[in-house]
């Protein structure tokens, strides 16, 4: 099996060690890795091979090059990427054909058309296994993006399937996950108190929709919604009954709104009602209904059935650009500190200058 010394092995294993340590110590103290360091270190790996193979073997075992350069290009698209497998299986072709050419110059005979089909063999291997590595990783950045989104609460997207009769893993783990994504974006959306959206799912709502507003032209308003004197109702008749009045309120928000709205709680006692494609006419319409049923249902409490009114802020906007969100939450909150200012049980929409010209209606629109 060996046509010729053992020596060189000697001399090219301790040299192949002693480079790739120095180039790894480079490496460390620069804290990173450049491309051209990583096709060098490839080009190393296809040197020891060949330079191996062509001194100690007879030219009948010359393939064995080959094969030892798709074990190097294995370990080179696992850990360094595309670019310097590439430079692996180009070097090793060419490092091939001078491990050939050196044997035909020293007079030995070289089946020229076998080895051409050689070369073109391992091409075929090396190449497929290539763009099968890139299909996987692939398929893995897109699980990977699938996850990083659900830990930012957007489980808006799913795992494109593959038809395959016999899926590998990493097709199962998108299944798995296309299985468990609405039962997580439930269980991360949902107020658990009373069942509508929280701020996080309400956030995600509104980003959505004001995306959507923005490339139609369309108009989108807001109510925000405070229980008045929420407080008194914990501290009279426990906090058990104050979410007892929680779940209700959202039973009557529900109701009063529209089958597209969207209500949501983000606080204690605090609930905002995405209105989408709505004038301020309409959520002022809306709001009205609101209030009117708070004021008229009975809760009950450890005192008896008793009245709670909540106080409304409306905030409307004809969206042009996407970044319009915050804005829109902020003059909601705006127009509801002024109803709540004004004696509360009341609806106020926003306007520019609402806090300084806002006068105390029972419930009618402030503007400047």
């Amino acid at each position: 099996m060996l046509a010729g010394p053992v020596w060189p092995l000697l001399v090219i294993v301790p040299s192949y060690v002693a480079i790739v340590a120095m180039l790894t110590v480079l490496i460390g103290r620069r804290q990173s890795a450049t491309r051209v360091g990583i096709v060098v270190l490839s080009l190393v790996d296809v040197a020891a091979i060949c330079t191996s193979v062509a001194l100690v073997t007879s030219p009948a075992f010359y393939p064995r090059a080959l094969l030892l350069s798709l074990l190097a290009l294995q370990y080179t698209q696992l850990f360094f990427g595309r670019t310097p497998a590439l430079a692996t299986v180009i070097a090793s072709t060419v490092g091939y054909g001078l491990v050939l050419l050196s044997a035909w110059m020293r007079g030995i005979g070289i089946g020229w058309s076998e080895q051409f089909w050689l070369v073109a063999i391992y091409l075929l291997v090396a190449l497929n296994g290539m763009a099968l590595h890139a299909s996987a990783n692939r398929r893995l950045a897109m699980l990977v993006d699938l996850f990083a989104s659900a830990q930012r609460g957007d489980f808006s997207r799913t795992f494109v399937e593959e038809k395959d009769r016999e899926p590998d893993g990493i097709t199962l783990l998108g299944h798995s996950y296309n299985h468990l994504r609405s039962q997580l974006a439930s269980m991360v959306h949902t107020d658990p108190l009373t069942g509508c959206l929280n701020r996080r799912g309400f956030d995600q709502v509104l980003s959505h929709s004001v995306a959507a507003a923005s490339r139609r032209g369309g108009e989108l308003s807001l109510l925000a919604i405070d229980i008045d004197h929420f407080k008194l109702i914990n501290d009279s008749s426990g906090h058990l009954v104050g979410d007892a009045v929680l779940r209700e309120v959202v039973e009557i928000l529900m109701r009063s709104s529209r089958g597209g709205d969207v209500v949501a709680r983000v606080g204690g006692e605090e609930f905002v009602i995405l209105l989408p494609d709505t004038d301020n006419e309409t959520a002022g319409v809306v709001a009205e209904r609101i209030t009117s049923s708070v004021r008229k249902n009975k809760f009950r409490t450890a005192l008896g059935r008793q009245t709670v009114t909540v106080s409304v802020g409306i905030a409307c906007e004809q969206v042009s650009d996407a970044h319009i969100g915050g804005s829109l939450r902020a003059r909601a909150d705006e127009a509801l500190y002024v109803a709540k200012r004004l004696g509360r049980d009341r609806v106020v929409m926003w306007a520019p200058g609402i806090r300084s010209n806002a006068t105390p209606p029972w419930t009618e629109f402030v503007s400047a």
